[in-house]
């Protein structure tokens, strides 16, 4: 039973025998009626029926039984329409030709095996159009840019309850890529040229020409990238010249972030970056975090390689970083050479040589050691939404090693594995899901420098605890930092209004030297979720659950993406 969505109408409309799609599809066709044109004389009833008719023949149903039935009461009356659909039109032929290059394309070969309908399947309308636009949109993306489409037939012989498609398509011939110019780039040519996913000759494809114009948006050299085919004198020979006009980032960018948290305070960052220094696309990034337990400055210096300047660079790394927190003192140096292939799967992966001297005090130990370890890691980020995803995950594995038959001062294994899932149910439920893994092998664990030890607690660990504040204690109770860590956390976010979200949550996990000696820890609590235009602000109240050393409430302020 249908029945019109005019609660307030004086009279009613109300349609019976109709389920489904067809339901559906007549609903869609009445929707154009408002409430006060309903009534019960013949001039509606026949707009009705037209309504009725015209939802039904495009699911195939040309003979549907139609009567209606006055129900007059005092309060509200109702016109009641029955319908009875019929004997259904079902497809008796199809006759689809294909013409020029299209008769030989796997990928129109693909098309018309896939979505070519059954012989006595009931007529949808939609499905013969629908049909006919994937014919000339594929035309598009392939490069087909005189295809014709000769005839488009359908033909219904109403009283035997038959329909035959009878389509003549002709793509006529296959366009190719021609020259590509770029035009306002700062950049060598070379460098520009060795991002282009295809080769002058080669078939036109819309998918090759939206990838051309992501690889130069993602390079970061400029503000705008837009590529364009040149139609001009292009009929007679069948090739494509290309214009690529761009026009270059600013020179200097600054960012600015930051955060707080009841353990350390207000937490400010800021980043300079020079997205190109010359024209072989070279850049630099200087980062500074500032907070009361600690401070760092970084130096990053990219260099892309001319085979693929995109997906294959060096990153040339220095840092400084000093750490005045719980048990933890430490004033570290660093040197970092990687090199790094992006690959077309989204993956990441890297090798790297890092030097570190570290002079630190953890609990009761003191130690400078200068460490030179070789590294390798892979990781991914997708996501799809925006800043606030409604889904994505990102995955990091890492191993690093270190061994004094190179002149390191200490032998150690640390492998390293993160973890974030986002997931949307519907439109208004949200679900994070992180995890963090590591492990660190060594035959000294007391040479260690503490920014390599395991601590949990704090934001994306375990809420309800402090910043870095769970690890094994020493003989005076002093943090010492883990060789073990597994934490997971579960959050649940609800949209409340556009912009806004609440969020539960729960985090479990523990820092330990042995796994045979579990210290595990849980923390749950309540935030809230603004997806501001600069990305995600996140403010969070915690408490630890069932520690009966620890019951103070933490907060958690911080802006910056959950991936």
């Amino acid at each position: 039973m249908l029945t019109t969505p005019f609660v307030h109408a004086t009279i009613g409309l109300q349609i019976n025998g109709l389920s489904g799609e067809l339901e559906k599809n007549v609903q869609a066709s009445l929707s154009t009626i408002t409430a006060d044109e309903i009534s019960f004389d013949g001039r509606f009833q026949a707009r009705v029926q037209a309504a009725i008719r015209q939802g039904l023949r495009a699911l195939g149903y040309y003979d549907p039984t139609i009567n209606f039935d006055l129900q007059q009461e005092p309060k509200r009356s109702t016109l009641v329409v029955n319908v009875v659909a019929g004997t259904p039109v079902r497809l008796a032929g199809v006759d689809i030709r294909l013409r020029g290059m299209a008769k030989d394309d796997p990928a129109y070969q693909a098309l018309v095996s896939k979505d070519t309908p059954k012989i006595e399947s009931i007529l949808n309308h939609g499905e013969f159009d629908d049909f006919t636009r994937s014919l000339s949109a594929l035309a598009l993306r392939k490069g087909y840019f005189d295809a014709d489409m000769i005839k488009k037939q359908l033909g219904v012989a109403q009283q035997r309850h038959q329909a035959f498609w009878d389509i003549d398509f002709d793509s006529g011939q296959r366009y190719r890529f021609g020259h590509l110019l770029f035009q306002g780039a700062q950049i060598r040519e070379d460098y520009l040229q060795n991002l282009v996913p295809f080769h002058e000759g080669d078939y036109y494809s819309s998918d090759d020409l939206a990838e051309l114009n992501r690889r130069l948006a993602a390079t970061n050299w400029f503000n705008s990238a837009v590529v364009s085919p040149n139609f001009t004198d292009a009929n007679t020979s069948k090739i494509l010249p290309l214009e690529a006009i761009v026009t270059p980032k600013t020179k200097n960018t600054v960012e600015l972030g930051g955060g707080y948290a009841t353990d350390i305070g207000p937490r400010v960052k800021a980043s300079w970056r020079k997205p190109w220094l010359n024209s072989r696309g070279h850049s630099l990034t200087t980062s500074a975090n500032i907070s009361v337990p600690g401070q760092s400055l970084d130096f990053s210096y990219r260099i892309p390689l001319l085979k693929n300047p995109l997906e294959h660079y060096y990153l040339l790394q220095s840092g400084f970083k000093r750490i005045n927190q719980n048990d933890t003192k430490s004033d570290i140096s660093t040197l970092n050479v990687a090199r790094f292939w992006n690959l077309s799967s989204g993956w990441q992966r890297a090798v790297n040589l890092r030097w570190s001297l570290e002079h630190y005090t953890q609990g009761q130990i003191t130690h400078t050691p200068m460490l030179l370890y070789p590294g390798v890691s892979i990781n991914r980020i997708r996501q799809r939404g925006g800043a606030m995803p409604t889904w994505g995950d990102s995955q990091r594995y890492s191993l690093d090693v270190s061994n004094r038959s190179w002149g390191s001062d200490l032998n150690f294994g640390v492998i390293q594995a993160q973890h974030v899932w986002i997931r949307t149910l519907g439109e208004k439920n949200r679900f994070v899901l992180r995890g963090n893994l590591g492990w660190i092998e060594t035959n000294n664990f007391d040479l260690m420098p503490s920014s390599l030890r395991f601590f949990a607690g704090g934001d994306r660990s375990i809420r309800g605890y402090k910043y870095n504040g769970i690890s094994p204690r020493d003989s005076k109770g002093k943090l010492t930092g883990a060789a073990k860590l597994a934490t997971t956390s579960v959050e649940y976010q609800y949209n409340v209004t556009d912009r806004w979200w609440g969020a539960v949550f729960v985090d479990a996990g523990e820092a330990v030297n042995d796994i045979h000696r579990s210290d595990f820890k849980t923390g749950a609590g309540v935030g809230v979720r603004w997806a501001s235009p600069i990305g995600p602000v996140r403010f969070d109240i915690a408490l630890p659950i069932g520690d009966k050393e620890t019951q103070r409430m933490q907060f958690y302020i911080s802006l910056g993406p959950e991936l």
